[in-house]
């Protein structure tokens, strides 16, 4: 046989009968690597998903200056929150604050009491489960955000619009990590929320696929099995465990992504740390180019998580107030900028109506 040419079918040691059957069978064996790649390892993906980081937030002394106040969420429980007035002659806005995972109302103060001075009320609040507010029964609070937040938020603003002072513009939202998730699932649907500020947010998706891709040669070990699988095929297997999850903590694990993408026209500013050993910053990057304009990005050069107010505070409590005066109704319509990985102003926020 001349070289360079292969033999006629009709040469082969094979019919075509037998070739047709070998093609009606390779869906069965797609089929079946499939689901042995889930059996073998949506349990895996479960343990990594239901496992608490080491994490130490931060604990700040209760401020004496602000309101106690009290309220129940949908399902029955009650929630403790602190509203503080501003310190100016004319309230500028309404901000609501998102504590982080494990943290409590009070980690407002260094995050966000400099915002008072600058003619916005202040409203912090426990989640279920969190310093003074009310705990569910069998419910353990995981880092990942889940609808028990996103429900004790919306009572948040439930309360604050049942206020006698209430503002009738509505709230910017400014969260910290876990935080920073559930108020961009809630904006999303809350038309009176004209703006979120997120440090340190995550999805829920990109993350696990993220974990999912980078352990994969560890927990897989079978190098032809990993190495070649398609992201389609790691993010299947992703979903398929966060389902097995939600089944087996009782919860649901909203879409951070999609909600971000329906924030427009309402601006989101996220901050997060270079050196985030938790959520690096791809992670962050792919969640922030889920959202529409108008957004802005700031990248902190060697913070970690949920350390970029203690590593730039000047320029953060700068930043901050920036866009909060910049996006809020009655605000001033000053143009925001935010730097990205090299430093350079490259994103700036339209007016917002």
């Amino acid at each position: 046989m001349p070289l360079g040419r292969w033999p006629a079918w009709s040469a082969l040691p094979v019919s075509s009968n037998q070739v047709l059957a070998l093609l009606a069978l390779l869906p069965l064996g797609v089929v079946g690597f499939v689901a042995y790649v889930l059996i073998r390892y949506t349990p895996v993906i479960g343990r990594i998903f239901e496992e608490k980081p080491v994490f130490f937030p931060l604990r700040v002394d209760p401020a004496p200056d602000g309101e106690e106040v009290a309220f129940k969420t949908s399902d029955g429980l009650e929630l403790v929150g602190t509203y503080f007035p501003c310190r100016t002659a004319e309230r500028l806005g309404v901000i609501v604050f998102c504590h982080e995972f494990l943290g409590n109302r009070w980690s407002a103060l260094p995050y966000a009491d400099y915002l008072r001075d600058e003619g916005f009320d202040l409203f912090s609040f426990d989640f279920r489960n969190h310093g003074n507010s009310d705990s569910e029964d069998g419910y353990e609070p995981f880092q990942w955000v889940c609808g028990r937040e996103t429900r004790d938020l919306r009572a948040a603003l439930n309360y604050l619009r049942s206020r006698p002072d209430r503002d009738p513009a509505g709230f910017g939202l400014f969260g910290v990590s876990r935080g920073g998730g559930t108020a961009i699932c809630v904006a999303a649907d809350e038309p009176d929320v004209w703006a979120v500020a997120a440090d340190g947010a995550f999805p829920t998706r990109g993350t696990m696929l993220a974990y999912i891709i980078r352990w994969a040669e560890i927990y897989v070990g079978r190098w032809f099995i990993w190495r070649y699988m398609p992201i389609a095929m790691f993010a299947f297997v992703g979903w398929v465990g966060r389902l097995r999850s939600q089944w087996r903590l009782k919860r649901v694990f909203p879409d951070i992504e999609r909600a971000a993408s329906r924030l427009s026209p309402r601006p989101l500013f996220m901050v997060h740390g270079q050196k985030d050993a938790y959520i690096n910053q791809d992670i962050a990057r792919a969640l922030f180019d889920s959202a529409r304009p108008p957004k802005s990005f700031w990248l902190v050069p060697g913070a970690k998580h949920n350390r970029c107010r203690e590593l730039c505070p000047e320029e953060y409590r700068d930043r901050i107030t920036a866009f909060f005066r910049q996006a809020a109704p009655r605000g001033a319509r000053s143009d925001l900028r935010s730097a990205d990985l090299d430093g350079r102003a490259v994103e700036q926020l339209a007016g917002h109506a």
